[in-house]
This record gives structure tokens, sequence and C-alpha cells, in this order.
């Protein structure tokens, strides 16, 4: 059985007359966080007190031709769109006159984001089933909240002020890239912040580089994991600027191999000695600090959903469209 769906209700700036019903937006969604998320994130959106939308998503990266020509297009209408790139993080600003202009440019960026996202899954799936040769599982069972795993992780959490709200089991049957590495070599376990619209992707297609860049990739330009819940709001720090009422971590199996210090700039891990193709397995900035250059070097065990109240945290992106994300995934 399917849980309820709950629906939020968001009212934008209408007609004064009494003839007709001020317009409203419906959000529905099988998960209260993800309704939640959609809410802010639109209400943000519609009611913002600048004269500009401001979309943080390394998927910017991934843009071509045919998103460029589209972006062209919005520039016809007396907008302006800037690309940004900055310590590892991408982005757009889209800024100009017209309000109402500003917020469909922003949603149809926001929209060229999820296709290039879902497209970007597809292919990582079919990659995965090539090497894989076996059948794909993307399930995510939610964990009992009165059972060891539960109580575990919201006991390590509450040091932080974290509440647990839920923990979800992430079945995936992809591989570790242990074969590669040393075969004694023991996996371990770390976390990684990452924004809510991407927490269907990493149940699908494990970690990317895209996700969650770091605010300081001081040790290459890899996927970061962190080795307990103290160092990971460090890596990924706690800002005032924007609040997120939900933040969300996946706990993973990483395999890190023979590693070095990393530094910045890395985009592979640097040579062993004088033969460039023997390269280490990771880098790293510590002992709880990890950076791996390929996905399948790690596997997401569980992904956490917690809250902090009255505390404020960055932006990550298209949250709104977390919904629509997800629909893309999961009809790909």
């Amino acid at each position: 059985m399917s849980p309820p769906e709950t629906e939020h209700r968001v009212g934008v700036r209408g007609s004064s007359s009494s003839r007709a019903p001020t317009p409203q937006i419906s959000l529905s969604s099988l998960s209260n966080e993800t309704t939640r998320e959609a809410e802010q994130w639109l209400t943000g959106l519609l009611f913002r007190s600048s004269g500009s939308v401001v979309i943080y998503n390394n998927f910017v990266q991934h843009f071509g031709e045919r998103e460029h020509l589209q972006l062209s297009r919005l520039l016809q209408t007396g907008l302006f769109i800037e690309e940004f790139f900055e310590s590892g993080r991408a982005g757009l600003i889209v800024s100009g006159e017209s309000d109402e202009d500003i917020v469909v440019a922003g949603l149809q960026v926001e929209a060229m984001l999820c296709n290039i996202q879902s497209e970007f899954a597809t292919e990582e799936e079919r990659v995965i089933l090539t090497l894989t040769k076996k059948n794909l599982s993307f399930e995510r069972k939610l964990v009992d909240d009165m059972g060891p795993e539960f109580l575990e992780t919201s006991l390590d959490f509450e040091k932080h002020r974290l509440r647990v709200l839920k923990v979800q089991y992430v079945q995936m049957n992809a591989f570790l890239k242990r074969n590669q590495l040393s075969r004694t070599a023991p996996s371990r376990k770390m976390l990684q912040r990452i924004p809510a619209h991407f927490c269907e992707m990493v149940n699908h297609i494990g970690f990317h580089a895209e996700y969650a860049p770091p605010d300081e990739p001081a040790f290459g330009e890899g996927i970061y994991f962190a080795g307990n819940m103290k160092t990971a709001l460090e890596v990924w720090k706690v800002q005032k600027e924007e609040k997120e009422e939900y933040l969300y971590f996946v706990e993973a199996e990483v395999l890190t191999g023979n590693s070095t210090r990393g530094e910045p700039g890395l985009i592979l891990p640097p040579a062993v000695g004088k033969d460039p193709l023997v390269m280490y397995d990771s880098v790293n900035g510590g002992p709880d600090v990890a950076v791996i250059f390929s996905g399948y070097q790690a596997l997401p065990r569980y992904v956490i959903t917690c809250k902090m109240s009255q505390h404020h945290f960055r932006g990550h992106g298209n949250t709104c469209l977390l919904i629509l994300v997800q629909t893309c995934l999961l009809n790909s």
C-alpha cells in the first residue's frame, strides 16, 4: 500500500475582485518533506525580494548546444543570464526588469536541468547494466524508527542538534570497484550531505561529483565524503543566507584504498611513483575527509532525512522540481 499523499497550497498574486477566487497552486506528494521542499522553493521564487533568480546546480556544466540555444532565446525577452563557476560550484543568475519574465525563465531553466539530469541518469543506468550484466534494483525501504539502525543514527545526529525524521535503506545491487583496488582494503562507513533533489539519483546511479561539491574543494575536484557528522557539517558548512527545513545525508560504504593527501585542482588521483598509469585509489584531507574520483568506489546504504530548527542553510538549486525530477527518473 502506498503512503497517503500530502498536499500544500501556495497562494499567488491574483485579482482582488470578489468575483474571482485568489489563484492557488496545489502541491501533492507521497512525502510531506517533498511537498514542503516544493512549497518553500516555489514561495521563494514567486515572492523573492531581489530582482534576480540564482540557481545553484553543477549540472549546468552539462549544458550543450541545445540548452544554450534555449538560453539565447530567453535573452531576446530582455533578460540577462549569467553562468558562473566558483570554488567547484556552478549555476546561473537570471535577472531583468520584468518579475514575470524572470520567474518564467527560472522555471524554464529548472526544466532544462531536470531533462539534463534525467538523460544523465538514463545513460549511467545503461552503463551500470552493461557492467553488471544483471537486473538493477533501486528500492528504498523505510527503517523501523524503533529499530537499532534508526536509534543509533538518531543518537549520533542529536549530538549536533539534528533530529532524524526517517532513515531509508538503499537496496542498490550495483557493485563497488573492489576488484580494481586492494582486495584486502576494507570499506569505510562515511557520510555525504546532498540536496533534496539528488536523493533519487543517488538511489539509482550512485554518487557523482555534481551532487554535493564541498564549500571549499581544497583536496581535489572529486566526490567528497566525511568520516563523521562533525566533519560533514564542516565540509558542507551551515550558512545563514537561506533557510532549508530539511537536511539530507547519505551513509555509504566507501573504498578509499591506497590514499594520499589531496590538493586543489586534482581531477584524478596523483601517480604513486614515476609511472603515471599507477595512481593512488583516492586522496584525503586528513583522517575524516576522503575524496574519490569514481562513483563505483562508493555504495549508498542509507538516506537520512533530518531537521534542525531555528537554523539556516544554503540553498542547493531546483528543490521545487524534486517531484518532477523523480518522475523523470522513474519514467526514464
